[in-house]
């Protein structure tokens, strides 16, 4: 539910889509449902030289964002990002990181790196970051900022090889006549609150426990993810319903970031593109085909959450609690 993603290709902001013939199902969800969240990046700085060939390596990199393990030693990455991004400070590009609003436009120049997660090295330098054919230039693409200029320069660490999505950890780079610092080794993702999310769950939603031609549920009036940006429903791929045995809703709060790994059983189900409804009668647990079963436990709390792969932001556009009726 909550793998930090950017989107790809670079990465473009999430806007809004229309339509109509919803809503379709019998449990129709609307914002108050859906949950809202404040999130802040505090993303880590590297002074170093100016113009020169940096050798960027993640041989150290052992957490995520969202203080996850990465296999050791940094097996899970297989791709390195560079980003330079013209007229925005670096509180600003972590500002608009933070809640989606990243745009590709905003990115003056991205390269990359695919690499052998298997391989023994864990290093590269800038000058072999590409896109297509096109590579990267450190005497004239990575310099200090002339006085008065405002440029923001990034590197990315990430898992999968499609451009900008899977960031498992990144840092600011800044370039200085004043450094001779020609390495830039990937810092830890999880020290000092790198990522600070928090979550309020809306009020949740009644849905019959064991009627299974009651379970069509519904999104099409929510109109805004959990930071207030209009949703993209186009973008929306995936359902994921879990069981949260023996714990509470608050629990879900306070455990957000780990909110797929601490269920005690998910289902999951594809939406098709553009799609606003599911019928969860069709949902099968994660990883195999048995079908959800019903809303029969009583003793912890169900919640949904309907995701975009290709999104930005580190949550669920939509994830909300059910409260199973008789």
């Amino acid at each position: 539910m909550l793998a930090l993603l950017l989107a790809a290709p670079l990465l473009p902001a999430c806007g809004g889509s229309s339509a109509s013939g919803w809503p379709k199902g019998n449990v129709v969800l609307h914002d108050e449902n859906n949950y809202t969240s404040q999130t802040k990046l505090t993303l880590p700085k590297i002074p170093t030289a100016s113009g020169v060939d940096l050798k960027v390596c993640w041989d150290g990199l052992m957490k995520d964002l969202l203080c996850h393990n990465i296999a050791a030693p940094a097996t899970g990455i297989d791709n390195v990002s560079f980003l330079k991004i013209a007229n925005l400070s670096q509180d600003q590009v972590a500002t608009k990181l933070a809640i989606g609003a990243l745009d590709e436009n905003l990115v003056t120049k991205y390269r990359e790196k695919n690499v052998d997660s298997a391989a023994t090295t864990k290093c590269a330098n800038i000058s072999e970051f590409k896109l297509g054919t096109d590579g990267l230039t450190p005497a004239t693409d990575y310099v200090e900022p002339a006085a008065g200029k405002t440029i923001t320069y990034m590197v990315l660490f990430e898992t999968g090889t499609t451009p900008g999505v899977g960031s498992r950890a990144m840092a600011f780079l800044e370039p200085s006549a004043a450094s001779t610092e020609m390495t830039v080794n990937a810092p830890d993702a999880c020290s000092n609150n790198v990522l600070d999310f928090h979550a309020t769950l809306g009020t949740p939603m009644a849905i019959p426990a064991t009627d299974n031609t009651k379970w069509h549920v519904d999104w099409s009036q929510i109109a805004t993810d959990s930071f207030g940006t209009e949703i993209s429903f186009t973008k929306l791929d995936n359902v994921l319903l879990g069981y949260y045995q023996g714990k509470t809703a608050a629990d879900l709060m306070t455990s957000f970031k780990d909110i797929d790994m601490i269920a005690t059983t998910l289902w999951e189900m594809p939406v098709p593109r553009g799609a606003r409804d599911v019928d969860l009668a069709k949902a099968t647990i994660k990883g195999g085909t048995d079908t959800f079963p019903g809303f029969t436990q009583t003793d912890g709390v169900y919640a949904m959450a309907v995701t975009c792969s290709k999104c930005q932001v580190p949550a669920p556009p939509v994830l909300i609690i059910f409260a199973p009726q008789p």
